[in-house]
C-alpha cells in the first residue's frame, strides 16, 4: 500500500474512536465571547461522567488548588473555558485508545502515555516561558503528538510490526524505522486523524511535523513548543544529564531554545512533580 492507500483504509474503519459531541459543541462556544458559564455547564452536564471527572481534576494535585471546589460552575470559571475543553479532549483520547489492549510485540501503552503527557506538561510549560501560545492548548498538542502511533499498532499490525522490528535490530528510532520501511509514518496519520476530529490547525501541525520543523507553516510559533518539548523528552529518556546533539535539532528551535532557558538540564527536572501528577490523574483508572 502506498500512502493514499493507507489513509483512505484509515478512513474506513469504523471502530476508530471519535471525540464525543460536547467536544464540538463546546469548540462552537468557545468561538462565541457572550458565551455564558450557565451554557458551558449545562452542555457538560449532559455527560455525567466527563462533568465528574473536570471536578475530579480541578481539586488535583495536577493543578494544585488551596480548597476543595465541589461545583462544575466554580470549576469552569477557575480553569477556564479553553483548558476545560481540552481536558475533555484529552480524557477523551486516553480513554477511547487505552480501552483495547495492544497485544502486539512488546508495545506498551501505559509507557506510552507516560512519553506523551510528558511531552504534554513540558509543551505547557515551554509555552509559559515563552508566553507565545497557549499553554492549555499546547499541552494538547503535546499530548496527541504520537497519536498516530497508536493508530499504527492497532488498525495496521503488519506496518508497525515492520517499523517495531527495525527499530530493535537496528537500534534506530521509531521515526527513523519509519522512514526506512514504510509509505507513510506516524506524523502524517495522526495529523489526518486529527484533521477527521476537527481539531485546530495548530494541533493538526503540531502533530504533523514534530520531527520536522517547518519554520514557514502559519502554525510555526504553536509547533515549536511541542518540537522542543519532544526533543526534550527523549533526550532525557536517553540521558538523564540531558546533553543535546544539537546538530540533530533544527536550527531555529535551537535559537528558541537558547533564548528561553540556560539550564535545560535543571529546568526539565523541576517538571517531575507536575509529571507525576498528570500521570496520576489522567492515567489512575484508566490503564
Amino acid at each position: 500500500m502506498d500512502e493514499q492507500q493507507i489513509l483512505a483504509k484509515l478512513d474506513r474503519i469504523k471502530e476508530i474512536p471519535t471525540l464525543p459531541t460536547i467536544v464540538f459543541e463546546l469548540n462552537k462556544y468557545l468561538q462565541d465571547p457572550d458565551t455564558s458559564i450557565k451554557t458551558i455547564c449545562d452542555t457538560i452536564e449532559k455527560d455525567q461522567a466527563i462533568a465528574l471527572k473536570i471536578l475530579k481534576l480541578v481539586n488535583s494535585a495536577f493543578y494544585g488548588f488551596q480548597s476543595k471546589i465541589s461545583d462544575l460552575r466554580n470549576a469552569i470559571i477557575l480553569l477556564g473555558y479553553n483548558a476545560v475543553r481540552n481536558a475533555i479532549v484529552s480524557l477523551s483520547v486516553i480513554n477511547s485508545f487505552s480501552s483495547k489492549r495492544i497485544a502486539l510485540l512488546d508495545f506498551d501503552i501505559t509507557q506510552f502515555w507516560k512519553h506523551s503527557l510528558a511531552v504534554a506538561v513540558t509543551s505547557k510549560n515551554i509555552a509559559q516561558i515563552s508566553k507565545s501560545e497557549s499553554p492549555d492548548n499546547c499541552f494538547v498538542g503535546g499530548l496527541l503528538h504520537d497519536i498516530g502511533k497508536v493508530i499504527l499498532a492497532q488498525y495496521f499490525h503488519d506496518l508497525f510490526e515492520q517499523v517495531w522490528t527495525t527499530l530493535q535490530d537496528e537500534h534506530v528510532t521509531f521515526y527513523e524505522a519509519e522512514k526506512s520501511k514504510l509509505p507513510i509514518d506516524h506524523t502524517i496519520i495522526g495529523a489526518h486523524l486529527a484533521a477527521k476530529w476537527q481539531l485546530p490547525g495548530g494541533l493538526v501541525e503540531s502533530i504533523r511535523w514534530h520531527h520536522e520543523f517547518q519554520p514557514q507553516s502559519e502554525n510555526a510559533n504553536f509547533v515549536q513548543n511541542i518540537y522542543l518539548a519532544n526533543v526534550i523528552v527523549n533526550s532525557y529518556d536517553l540521558d538523564p544529564e540531558l546533553r543535546l546533539d544539537l546538530s540533530k535539532i533544527h536550527p531555529d528551535i535551537v535559537k528558541f531554545m537558547m533564548n528561553l532557558m540556560e539550564n535545560i538540564g535543571d529546568w526539565y527536572a523541576g517538571l517531575t512533580d507536575e509529571i507525576e501528577a498528570a500521570y496520576s490523574f489522567f492515567l489512575e483508572a484508566d490503564l
